[in-house]
């Protein structure tokens, strides 16, 4: 499932903050929608987001029109009853509101009734993104301003993970280290242009995971260990974790890099032997094209600092 329309996190703020007890003998925890939409009015105003909203159907049937009614939906996490309640009896029996869900269901939440209904059905299973979505929900949400800055947001960050790739390519060794780090299979006998394609392609599909990775302050002890464990200079043992010619790392992978960082001689080591037989390096190295070999330059050095976090 994608985005999440609200969070857990939300749902328990909802429950420890903005509810209220409809009922006397028998009590039940009801959304309080004042709340709730003060709140959602206040997050879309610092975002700058219209107060617009679009429900679709997912898929369209010409020979039916999507429909669905909605009353009220329980939390099984907090037990909060998320609804539009209009009265409730002594044993809690509550009347609600009933929401037609249908095709093109367009909101402003500017208005007060429109702002309710949004408030609730953002938890419909029906409808993509509710913390209780069904399989196949009928109903996406379409927000043409939260839209175009989501892709605005997709868009940078793709570029900024280009941009990263360029900077590899000025040097064999950190395209193939980043690429084993980002969980490619490097042959030994791969090119130039194969490591190239594989980069982008991450670049292009995962931009956000690409950015995370070269982002990490120990980026180098990791692309080394990654590089290390690929061809067996490192070995793991299923009960014990990872070790270097006898030396024990550490039980994960995480905590193996962060030995790693804070040990020069055994990082050191292991970087020797990586310069010695990381074929892939080698072979990427020596299938530079001609015109891309004018525009080298000089290896940048690895940052080295800080923990695998």
């Amino acid at each position: 499932m994608g985005k999440l329309l609200v969070t857990e996190a939300e749902r328990r703020t909802i429950a420890r903050e903005a509810v209220v007890m409809m009922g006397t003998k028998v009590q039940h925890k009801v959304i309080d929608l004042q709340k709730v939409v003060g709140w959602i009015r206040q997050e879309r105003q610092n975002k700058n987001l219209s107060p617009y909203i679009d429900i679709q159907p997912i898929s369209t049937d010409q020979f039916k029109t999507p429909y669905k009614q909605a009353t009220f939906q329980k939390d099984p996490l907090t037990g909060v009853l998320y609804g539009i309640a209009l009265s409730a009896d002594e044993f809690g029996n509550i009347r609600w509101q009933k929401i037609q869900i249908n095709e093109y269901l367009s909101l402003n939440l500017d208005n007060e009734n429109d702002a309710r209904v949004w408030a609730v059905i953002r938890f419909n299973p029906n409808i993509l993104g509710s913390p209780f979505q069904i399989e196949n929900p009928y109903f996406k949400v379409y927000d043409p301003v939260d839209e175009a800055l989501a892709e605005e947001a997709e868009y940078e960050s793709m570029q900024k993970a280009f941009e990263r790739v360029t900077n590899l390519l000025k040097s064999p060794k950190q395209m193939v280290q980043f690429a084993r780090f980002m969980g490619v299979e490097v042959m030994d006998n791969t090119t130039y242009e194969i490591v190239r394609g594989e980069l982008r392609k991450i670049a292009k599909n995962q931009s956000g995971e690409f950015n995370k990775r070269w982002e990490l302050r120990a980026r180098s002890f990791a692309e080394n260990f990654y590089s290390a464990l690929a061809l067996g200079i490192i070995s793991e043992d299923a009960n014990s974790g990872f070790f270097f010619e006898g030396i024990r790392l550490g039980p994960s992978q995480q905590d193996a890099i962060k030995m790693l960082s804070r040990d020069s001689s055994v990082m050191g080591s292991i970087v020797s032997q990586l310069d010695e037989k990381d074929k892939a390096v080698k072979s990427v190295s020596a299938s530079i094209p001609k015109d891309e070999k004018k525009t080298k330059k000089k290896e940048p050095e690895p940052v080295e600092d800080g923990d695998f976090e």
